[in-house]
């Protein structure tokens, strides 16, 4: 949390007051049609905020380095070649070369906001930033994080309290051993 909470700030608060305008109005609505408050079911009808959570992690995987031994003989393929691998051998992973992979989206190095909205969702098999595509489940034979609904969870909470307070928020972006250093220096409370 301490690497993703700030990376979802960074990617937010460079998004800009249109894009928090946006999700302003979304996370309102469906809070003020749940009674007024956060359930499960409220954040599912929140489209654009799903997409920003799953963007941020797309594009700054908060585990960007993976590594684990091959336990059977496997060709791994890229779109261009493919590698053989024996049993026992160490393989190592840097996953923004997956997650930002141009062949397989568009604008790649970009923030998208509203990426993975409609047929957008499709992509969410590419998002890998738990160790394996986002529409599968953490098995034991897997090695996919088995946090990884709970990190979803936290950020979509993360998102949906921030833009119940305020309308918008600007930053300044450092760095810090553990990846972005933000500060807050600017937020407009919630105005409507």
């Amino acid at each position: 949390m301490r690497i993703l909470f700030p990376n979802m700030m960074k990617w937010l608060g460079r998004a800009g007051t249109k894009l928090h305008a946006r999700l302003a109005e979304e996370i309102r609505s469906a809070v003020r049609s749940n009674d007024g408050s956060i359930t499960m079911r409220g954040m599912e009808e929140m489209p654009l905020m799903k997409s920003v959570v799953y963007e941020a992690l797309r594009i700054e995987p908060p585990v960007s380095l993976q590594f684990g031994r091959a336990k059977r003989d496997l060709i791994i393929e890229s779109h261009d070649a493919a590698f053989e691998v024996k049993e026992g051998e160490m393989l190592f992973g840097f996953q923004p070369f997956a997650t930002k992979d141009p062949k397989i989206f568009t604008q790649a190095e970009e923030f998208v906001a509203d990426r993975f909205i409609g047929e957008g969702e499709k992509m969410l098999e590419h998002v890998l930033w738990s160790n394996g595509p986002e529409t599968e489940e953490p098995t034991l034979g897997n090695k996919q994080c088995a946090g990884k609904d709970f990190v979803v969870l936290v950020s979509r909470l993360f998102v949906v309290e921030l833009f119940l307070r305020y309308d918008s928020f600007e930053i300044e972006v450092g760095t810090s051993p553990l990846g972005a250093a933000v500060t807050v220096t600017s937020l407009r409370r919630a105005s409507f």
